[in-house]
C-alpha cells in the first residue's frame, strides 16, 4: 500500500496565490497542523477538508501550497525532522545531550502529538518506500546528532577518553525511542518522570569512567 493522493484535490475551489512574504509562515501554520491531525487521525483518516478546517483556509488554498495529500504528509515529515527538545540546548555537550533526550519524553502536549505523528508514520512506513526513505534519513540525522554530542563530550572530558561515540549513540537512541513509544501506549506504568529518570541513568552511565575520576556523580532528571 501507497500513500495516495488527496481525492479532495480534484473538487477544491481555486484560492489566490498567498504573497512571498505571507507564503512560508502559512505554510509552517498548515504543517503544524497536519502533524496534529496525523497524530489523530493517522494518515489514512486525515483529509484535505480537516486541514481546511484546522487552519480556517480553503481546500484551494491548502493544495495551492502542498497539490496533494501525499505532498502534504512529506512536506510534515521533513518539517518534523527530530523530536521537539526540550532544556538547556547551550552549555557543555552534555548538557545539549540532555536537551536532545528531552524531546523523547512526553511531559509537553507539542511532544506528545509530535510522537503520535511520529508513530503512525513510521507504521505506515512499513508499506510505503518513500516514507521509509525519509524516515530512515530521520532516524541516521537523530543517532548522528548524538554521536557528536558524545564526541564532543569525550573531547571535553565530560566522558571517557576510550568510549565509541558511534556504538554509545544506537542504544541510547533505541532507548530514548522505546521510551518515547511506551508513554504513548502504556502512559500508565511509564510516566513522563520515569521516563526521564531512565534517560539521566543511561546518561550517567556514559560518564560513569570520568565522573568516577572527577568525583561527581548522579545528575539532575533530563527534565
Amino acid at each position: 500500500m501507497t500513500l495516495p493522493a488527496s481525492p479532495d484535490a480534484a473538487t477544491a475551489p481555486a484560492a489566490a496565490p498567498p504573497t512571498d512574504g505571507a507564503r512560508e509562515p502559512r505554510r509552517n501554520e498548515i504543517l503544524r497542523h497536519v502533524i496534529a491531525l496525523i497524530g489523530e487521525h493517522g494518515i489514512d483518516g486525515m483529509t484535505m477538508r480537516q486541514v481546511a478546517r484546522a487552519t480556517g483556509l480553503s481546500t484551494g488554498t491548502v493544495n495551492y501550497h502542498f497539490s496533494n495529500k501525499r505532498g502534504l504528509v512529506l512536506a510534515a515529515l521533513a518539517s518534523a525532522a527530530g523530536a521537539p527538545e526540550g532544556g538547556a540546548l547551550g552549555g557543555s555537550p552534555l548538557a545539549r545531550l540532555r536537551g536532545l533526550l528531552a524531546g523523547f519524553v512526553l511531559d509537553t502536549r507539542e511532544r506528545r502529538a509530535w510522537w503520535q505523528f511520529w508513530v503512525e508514520v513510521a507504521a505506515q512506513s512499513a508499506r510505503d518506500e518513500e516514507l521509509r526513505r525519509h524516515e530512515r534519513g530521520s532516524q541516521t540525522a537523530q543517532r548522528r546528532a548524538i554521536e557528536e554530542l558524545i564526541e564532543a563530550g569525550v573531547r571535553n572530558g565530560e566522558l571517557p577518553a576510550d568510549l565509541d561515540a558511534a556504538a554509545a549513540a544506537e542504544p541510547l537512541l533505541a532507548l530514548a525511542t522505546g521510551l518515547a513509544i511506551l508513554q504513548l501506549t502504556a502512559p500508565d506504568d511509564l510516566t513522563a518522570g520515569r521516563a526521564s529518570e531512565a534517560l539521566e541513568e543511561a546518561v550517567r552511565r556514559l560518564a560513569a569512567g570520568a565522573a568516577g575520576r572527577d568525583g561527581g556523580g548522579r545528575g539532575a532528571p533530563i527534565v
